[in-house]
């Protein structure tokens, strides 16, 4: 028995609706696979769209839908249908090889032209189909029409093919930072056909045409990958050059964050009214405004400390009227007394059975340093001929591999002592100590320590146990050679310190 029209046509509306539901569950399952293995994801809601109008146009009786409008609303349809179809080869054919490494990845502005211009053929075809409509000869056949369109299309056509030229010819990506003739800049973060968009250090959204970009002079301030920048310090006429370079470059070389290839640059600019100008120029691997800045923020402040600890100043200009000032702000001016001094240092088990007399003799030779947050006190394999006993503040202590890898070994309170085996021993820090925060530091010389010795040359002994101990403790040496390393620590101490023999002592005389 045949079935009736009606029979035939659920039977047709439910066979739509389980293959619009079938794309449906493939479109987001493809989706989902995409997402997982990082691909690029097909045009879902395009996609979804079309079938939901496929299926609505397939569902709804034709007499519900008045004459006129039955045309316009399966044009719609072809259209959707067309424009989800060309935009799925195109992502089938074009961004997942890309992806895959297949071929080099198209550009976006590339992928937006090829969709806009399938979906601009797709629309003349499907119009001329259906509806017997010739849109090219009505554009072509109408002047007024085509001066309009003319007119109104001249700039988005120029910050097309802008764009265009701007992506074929791969000049900036995503991430780099660009600054503009007009001082404007920021960091890239997309493109479109008709603009470049940057992330300014405001964390505002700077969009400009893409005819600006490629009208104007463009600065690629990443394109090497490594970010530039330049700035000035005044110091005192007092303060010699060729001490205040290699101080200037100490500072900036012992920053973490500034790459040692470019090295750094400190250079003489002029002489000022009423000081030296220097230019400093270092190079990091931040990109962007924020992190230049940053950085120059903190190296300012490492340079104030630095330069302090060595007795000089950042002048005033001349012409202030008003007396010079040379001492250190208020709240640099408060340093332990010298009983403070001499109480951190007997609570040292290295100084414990020195005198009270001994301690003060030891406290009025050292000095006094403060460090700012990030510098390094001391660095890993440099020499020296001092230890360190923090007074106040945090340090860390980190140590380097041979694969380039720093390790944080431990972290150093007030009371601690660092750098002793380099004070008696004449070998290179083992480490490198940074401060974690600001810290007053005492140095102990080895002329603070010779004078002391003079007075007793007896302590040399005692000392010579103490760093053989500490010594032992850190090198874990077997038991047999322990009175043969305690005499050549003993002989190296008297050969730094100047101190002879008791043996010796009696043949001179």
């Amino acid at each position: 028995m045949g079935r009736s029209p009606r029979d035939r046509s659920r039977m047709g509306a439910l066979q739509i609706g389980l293959t619009a539901l079938a794309g449906a569950v493939l479109l987001v399952f493809m989706a989902v696979i995409c997402r997982s293995r990082r691909l690029p994801s097909p045009p879902l809601r395009l996609g979804l769209l079309a079938l939901a109008s496929w299926l609505l146009v397939a569902l709804v009786p034709a007499a519900l839908v008045p004459l006129p409008y039955r045309l316009w609303l399966q044009i719609s349809d072809d259209l959707l249908f067309s424009f989800a179809a060309i935009r799925l080869l195109i992502w089938a054919s074009l961004e997942i090889p890309g992806s895959l490494r297949w071929w080099p990845s198209p550009p976006d502005l590339v992928i937006q032209l090829l969709s806009l211009g399938g979906w601009a053929a797709a629309t003349v075809l499907v119009v001329r189909q259906s509806a017997r409509f010739d849109l090219i000869n009505l554009v072509a056949t109408s002047a007024v029409l085509t001066a309009v369109i003319g007119l109104a299309a001249q700039e988005a056509l120029k910050d097309l093919f802008s764009g265009l030229e701007l992506r074929l010819a791969d000049d900036f990506a995503l991430g780099d930072w660009l600054e503009l003739a007009d001082g404007r800049r920021g960091i890239v973060v997309g493109f479109s056909w008709r603009e470049t968009r940057l992330r300014t250090i405001d964390d505002c959204l700077l969009m400009v045409p893409n005819s600006q970009i490629t009208a104007d002079v463009l600065t690629n301030r990443s394109g090497y990958g490594a970010c530039s920048d330049r700035f000035e310090v005044s110091l005192d006429y007092d303060f010699p050059p060729g001490r205040a370079l290699p101080l200037l470059l100490q500072v900036v070389q012992q920053h973490p964050r500034v790459l040692p290839d470019p090295k750094p640059v400190v250079r003489v600019t002029a002489f000022l009214d009423s000081a030296i100008g220097y230019e400093v120029q270092v190079w990091q691997t931040g990109v962007g405004e924020r992190a230049r800045l940053d950085l120059r923020s903190e190296l300012l402040q490492q340079i104030w400390y630095s330069v302090q600890r060595q007795g000089q100043s950042f002048p005033f200009p001349v012409r202030e009227i008003r007396p010079r000032r040379s001492e250190l702000p208020p709240e640099h001016r408060q340093q332990p007394s010298l009983e403070t001094c001499r109480l951190t240092l007997a609570s040292v088990p290295m100084f414990a059975d020195l005198s009270e007399e001994q301690l003060r003799v030891l406290v009025a030779d050292c000095q006094l340093l403060i460090y700012g947050p990030g510098e390094s006190v001391v660095r890993e394999g440099a020499e020296g001929q001092s230890l360190f006993c923090l007074l106040r503040g945090r340090v860390e202590v980190v140590k380097q591999f041979e694969d380039g890898r720093h390790v944080r070994v431990r972290e150093l309170q007030a009371g601690n002592v660092f750098g002793e085996m380099t004070l008696f021993l004449d070998a290179p820090r083992s480490a490198t100590v940074r401060t974690l925060e600001e810290c007053q530091l005492l140095r102990v010389g080895r002329p603070a320590v010779r004078r002391l010795l003079d007075l007793n040359p007896a302590l040399l002994e005692r000392l010579a146990a103490l760093v053989d101990a500490r010594q032992a403790e850190l090198a874990e040496l077997g038991r047999g050679q322990d009175h043969e390393r305690s005499q050549g620590l003993l002989e190296t101490m008297r050969r730094l310190f100047g101190v002879v023999s008791g043996a010796a002592a009696l043949e001179l005389e």
